[in-house]
């Protein structure tokens, strides 16, 4: 089976996806971490930080930068989900820019 099926299918380990997983196991054979009952979609977190750091930097003028915050989150990020976070991210940094500008546009204070 190909990795991609693999990816939020409960019968496989969600870390390595080498592994198919039995509902009594409680960690992977493959890469001994421990299952959890729900995937992480880190698209969905990447576009919420992306979108949250935007924000900050927004609010601060700068002072504290997006490509920052995201360097720190991705250390928290397993390896074979941080490209998903990444481009999260950047749709959610693009998202805040976009309501900011048609904000901007229609007068609505800011």
């Amino acid at each position: 089976m190909k990795a991609s099926k693999r990816i939020k299918n409960n019968e496989w380990c969600q870390y390595c996806l080498k592994r198919r997983v039995n509902k009594g196991y409680s960690q992977c054979l493959f890469c001994q971490r421990k299952m959890t009952k729900e995937a992480i979609d880190y698209d969905k977190v990447g576009k919420a930080d992306g979108y949250a750091a935007a924000q900050i930097e927004m609010l601060t003028l700068g002072t504290n930068r997006a490509d920052d915050i995201e360097k720190q989150r991705l250390l928290k990020v397993p390896e074979i989900s941080k490209s998903k976070y990444h481009l999260g991210f950047q749709e959610g940094k693009n998202k805040y820019e976009d309501d900011y500008s048609m904000n901007a546009a229609f007068g609505f204070d800011l």
